[in-house]
């Protein structure tokens, strides 16, 4: 029976020094800075950063919190914005986990996936050994979290010295990139039409469900796109 090797921990805390790992690190410059622009303390910024861990649930978490919302609604809308991040755990661990093996890392690694490690796990993980494939996500999950508790400390305190719209730029970078990320993984034209649907619904959605807009766009375009072009459904026709 294979065990994990955790040689993987530290390979997988060195590919946070690349592209996506960057665009994170931008990203919470800009977090910090929101954080100081809403009157709050940095140490909630930390706590959403270890607790929540998606960049879209912590925004919504501080902003709701500023605005005096109940933490029954602030909980419900945090785990809305997290069910997008349900199938990207489950094809992360469907990849690492080797059976017959303890839980409780895939507990903890499944705490670590979000948006950026799926980006960097589905171009890189197909290449690192199975066995060393859940430690690897591990160490690429908490040398971000690690990162980006003294990145989001930066902009807390540099805040007064960057403008308002470089602080929104630096936030934005993250969904900037996941969008660029999926049309650079696309390969078929159903990919291509999937991405450009829910790109168009995402204002529908914006305007008469307000609450589930990007649930909504993602869903139907999606499911338009493969029924329209799949590969495998236009075979059986």
């Amino acid at each position: 029976m294979s065990s994990y090797d955790w040689r993987g921990f530290p390979v997988g805390m060195r590919a946070l020094f690349g592209i996506p790992g960057l665009v994170m690190i931008s990203s919470f410059l800009g977090f910090g800075a929101f954080v100081r622009s809403l009157g709050l303390q940095v140490d909630l910024g930390w706590y959403t950063t270890l607790f929540i861990w998606a960049l879209p649930g912590q925004v919504v978490f501080l902003t709701m919190l500023a605005q005096g919302a109940g933490l029954i609604a602030i909980a419900l809308a945090v785990t809305l914005t997290a069910v997008r991040l349900l199938p990207m755990v489950m094809l992360v661990l469907s990849k690492s986990r080797l059976e017959g093996q303890p839980r409780w890392p895939e507990y903890l690694a499944a705490h670590l996936i979000a948006i950026t490690l799926w980006v960097i796990a589905d171009r890189s993980l197909d290449r690192v050994p199975r066995e060393q494939r859940l430690p690897w996500v591990m160490g690429i999950g908490t040398a971000m979290i690690l990162a980006m508790l003294m990145t989001l400390t930066a902009g807390f305190y540099l805040s007064e010295a960057l403008p308002p719209l470089v602080a929104i730029a630096l936030v934005f970078m993250t969904p900037t990139f996941f969008g660029l990320s999926l049309v650079g993984g696309a390969s078929y034209a159903f990919d291509y039409l999937a991405i450009g649907l829910a790109a168009a619904l995402t204002p529908v959605g914006m305007i008469y469900f307000p609450q589930v807009d990007l649930l909504f766009a993602g869903v139907v375009g999606g499911l338009a796109a493969f029924l329209l072009l799949h590969p495998r459904r236009r075979r059986r026709r």
